[in-house]
């Protein structure tokens, strides 16, 4: 039997413009990939990003604290304006001058906008030369080629017009608010008021506990593992970067475990500034707290705690009514306005303190960064650490080595992302009749999106030794 293959040929036209087509498809792209620019405005650097869209918006992103958008312009094009630096001393000194000038406003709206000029003039570019390689290999005509750059030219041009001419910053008057900023809406009043109203600020911050129960989904019950009569609790939060409902859920803790103690291991703020510190102090307050600096704890915030009288604890120690001895060890980054963390450092520091110092057994040693304490392993019951935003368990030597996560359930690059970051803290139980024998463990973990809470105890044996449970 004969067999037969039947070809089906498009007119050739038809081949031409699909080919123009997907040769412009190439161009929008290259210029979504290409319409990226870094740029200093004022004591910020930011980063500018345009991307086709149904509509037209402009995002302020401000990671970790979340984000600002509004419908700003008629074109298909959204743009993004995302914090990437801080220059922490040239904000510090902007803060203390008070509201900034005209002149000061306005060079930095003309940067903003050559940013997004520059933004879209490279993404442009970028589709144009996109868009033309392709059409020609596709067609190997000059002129389908020329067509498709007009096609790119025109779409592109058009669109960046169409956003300048219609581009309505008033928008921002009705603004939509994503991440941290939607559970404290007054957070940006009290950014313009440079958080003067200190009294103002805790009523604004204590009406969040109102919002824990939606938060939560359900009624947490943070003390049903068992009361352990005969214990002094000492409460370990860490790393609550002005988080507002991490700083609620520390206060909510202390009073459900009836805690004698906070142990604070640091990054308590974003950018260390001595502005910033008068939210952390406003929540500093009804019980003894100790207060070890973090890399994002720059000098003036550390002071103006200290002065609150918060316990700060920077290569010192410190006794507590109950007798515990505890040992605070800040990050090596606290000492300066920058934040980027050394672990090489941190453990040098640490080693450097523990060669310093008698062998003698401390109660409680208390780091940042978890390198730092590595020194002290059979020499503490326990070190706490947070730095890493991730909950761990270790014994070693004879001694408990725990990261509580982070207390503020925040992360670095994106706002709770999926999977979403708890927020975490943890329960240190001390026998009052055997002073400085750790006797449990409760790790906290609290996850708002999916309404859950886990609490995993740990039982410490008197060699020791653990006992999970």
């Amino acid at each position: 039997m004969k067999s037969t293959r039947t070809t089906i040929t498009l007119p050739h036209a038809v081949s031409r413009s699909a080919a123009i087509l997907l040769a412009v498809a190439i161009g929008i792209l290259a210029f979504t990939a290409a319409a990226v620019v870094t740029d200093e405005i004022g004591p910020l650097s930011v980063a500018v990003r345009l991307t086709p869209a149904f509509d037209g918006a402009t995002t302020l992103a401000f990671p970790p604290f979340g984000s600002i958008s509004a419908d700003t312009h008629a074109a298909p094009l959204d743009a993004e304006v995302r914090l990437d630096e801080v220059d922490i001393a040239g904000l510090e000194a902007l803060a203390a001058e008070g509201v900034p000038d005209g002149t000061d406003l306005e060079a930095w709206t003309g940067s903003a906008m050559r940013a997004v000029v520059t933004a879209g003039v490279r993404g442009t570019l970028a589709g144009l030369l996109a868009a033309g390689l392709a059409a020609f290999a596709f067609t190997r005509s000059r002129r389908f080629t020329a067509l498709a750059l007009a096609v790119v030219i025109t779409v592109c041009g058009g669109t960046l017009g169409l956003g300048a001419a219609t581009f309505e910053p008033g928008a921002f008057a009705e603004p939509t608010y994503n991440g941290a900023l939607s559970y404290a809406p007054g957070a940006i009043a009290l950014v313009q008021d440079r958080l003067s109203d200190i009294e103002g600020l805790q009523r604004q911050v204590r009406s969040l506990a109102s919002d824990l129960a939606a938060y939560y989904g359900v009624d947490q019950s943070f003390t049903g593992g068992g009361s352990l009569p005969d214990t002094y609790r000492v409460l370990h939060v860490t790393d609550l970067h002005l988080d507002p409902v991490g700083m609620q859920l520390t206060l909510d803790l202390a009073r459900a475990y009836d805690a004698e103690l906070i142990l604070d291991t640091g990054d308590i703020s974003h950018f260390g500034t001595e502005q910033e510190a008068a939210l952390a102090i406003a929540q500093m307050s009804g019980r003894p707290y100790v207060f070890v600096p973090g890399n994002h704890d720059a000098p003036d915030l550390v002071t103006r705690i200290a002065a609150s009288g918060v316990t700060v604890l920077d290569d010192e120690t410190t006794t507590t009514a109950r007798g515990l001895v505890i040992l605070g060890i800040g990050d090596p980054a606290s000492a300066g306005p920058g934040v980027e963390p050394d672990s090489r450092r941190a453990r040098e520091r640490g080693q450097e303190i523990a060669d310093a110092r008698d062998p003698d057994q401390f109660d409680i040693v208390a780091v940042h960064d978890p390198a730092s304490g590595r020194p002290f392993i059979g020499r503490a019951s326990i070190v706490v650490s947070g730095h890493t935003h991730t909950p761990s368990f270790a014994m070693e030597d004879g001694t408990v080595l725990l990261g509580s996560g982070t207390t503020g359930g925040v992360h670095f690059t994106e706002l709770r992302p999926d999977p979403h970051i708890p927020h975490g803290a943890s329960i240190l139980y001390f026998s009052r009749s055997d002073p400085g024998r750790l006797v449990a463990v409760d790790q906290i973990e609290v996850y708002g999106k999916t309404s859950q809470s886990s609490i995993r105890r740990t039982m410490i044996t008197a060699d020791g030794s653990e006992d999970e449970r």
